[in-house]
């Protein structure tokens, strides 16, 4: 007799079982699956930006009191159709307190915020691809509507400002249209972050003309702040071979208002044969740069955590982030270990020190 598949009922049943089994078994090996939750009390959405502070605050000296170091992660973009409870539940099993979240729509920011309002802290909308440098400005009418109703951050803008060498003709010109249209949008936002007193999220690729105009701005906008992300990861070396602790530590000694959101991507797998290394973070053995160590406790105040993924995956979500804790936050004295995890963050998002 062939096999009969079970009625739809009864299969549900059997997956919510597996599911219950699978919860289960995650809280009785709890270093295997990730810590157990920080108890918060349900809260409803705060109807304005000083309410969503004091809950915020709320979240993060819970965690302080359950003896947790409590991580505010930085860098988190929801697509459209983000399951943000599996987000909250990662969190929960990765040490986050709190989570900066920005999106290429502003209603999933929105929705997102108001289901988890004590954990979720609104950026600006990240517009897809280089729509943000359209002439028309429209992105610095969305903003400033965004930044009006309570939002913390502008959120992240693309920027590639690779020159394109290779390219010729028509190619290289339209190129050069492209960097110039880059150029001039993201100075105007940087203006109304000056304006508003809100840092902008930037994500872009070490490059050296990139660095140089990057810097040139913040210094003609002093009022300004960029967070940059992914530091220290450099998949193009070609392209800024300068590139590093060194020349990161200069720049922030130069520019005050230039902060930087640590790559929580792992070492990478060793290599028998010589070749660049895209996490810099990391020697080639895999341990901890004890140069990029010294670097981050020097100059501490101008990094923070963030996850930057592109999709939210929950498990690899927990991964990096218990990588990042026992490679990265354990490895730094006390007073930078907090400065790096959470009060660097609490200060730009709130525009206060952390006093708790």
């Amino acid at each position: 007799m062939a096999n009969r598949r079970p009625p739809p009922i009864a299969a549900a049943l059997r997956a919510a079982a597996l599911r219950a089994a699978a919860l289960l078994l995650c809280g009785l090996l709890t270093a295997g699956c990730g810590l157990s939750p920080v108890e918060l009390a349900p809260a409803e959405a705060p109807a304005t930006r000083e309410g969503r502070i004091s809950l915020y605050r709320k979240t993060v000296q819970a965690f302080l009191d359950a003896d947790r170091l409590p991580i505010i992660d930085m860098d988190v973009m929801l697509s459209p159709g983000a399951d943000t409870s599996a987000l909250v539940l990662a969190m929960d099993r990765a040490g986050v307190a709190l989570a900066a979240v920005t999106s290429p729509r502003p209603e999933t920011i929105q929705r997102a915020v108001k289901k988890h309002p004590s954990r979720l802290v609104p950026l600006t909308s990240s517009p897809d691809g280089d729509s943000w440098a359209s002439p028309d400005r429209a992105i610095l009418r969305s903003t400033r509507r965004q930044l009006g109703a309570g939002d913390f951050g502008i959120g992240r803008i693309r920027m590639d400002l690779g020159p394109g060498l290779n390219l010729s003709g028509k190619k290289r010109r339209a190129r050069e249209a492209a960097i110039k249209k880059q150029k001039a949008a993201f100075e105007a936002i940087l203006r109304l972050s000056a304006e508003i007193g809100a840092a902008v999220w930037l994500e872009m690729e070490p490059e050296d003309d990139g660095l140089g105009w990057l810097e040139r701005q913040l210094r003609a906008y002093p009022g300004s702040a960029a967070v940059w992300n992914r530091t220290g990861y450099l998949p193009s070396p070609e392209k800024l071979p300068a590139y590093g602790q060194g020349l990161l530590r200069a720049v922030t000694l130069r520019r005050p208002n230039l902060y930087l959101i640590l790559t929580q991507r792992p070492p990478g797998e060793p290599n028998i044969f010589p070749a660049p290394r895209p996490n810099l973070l990391f020697d080639p053995g895999g341990r901890f740069s004890q140069e990029w160590r010294a670097v981050l406790e020097s100059r501490i105040a101008h990094f923070i955590s963030g996850s930057s993924l592109e999709a939210l995956e929950p498990a690899q979500y927990v991964r990096r982030h218990q990588n990042y804790s026992d490679v990265i936050l354990d490895n730094l004295t006390p007073p930078a270990r907090r400065r790096l995890a959470y009060w660097n963050a609490w200060k730009l998002l709130t525009g206060s020190d952390w006093d708790g």
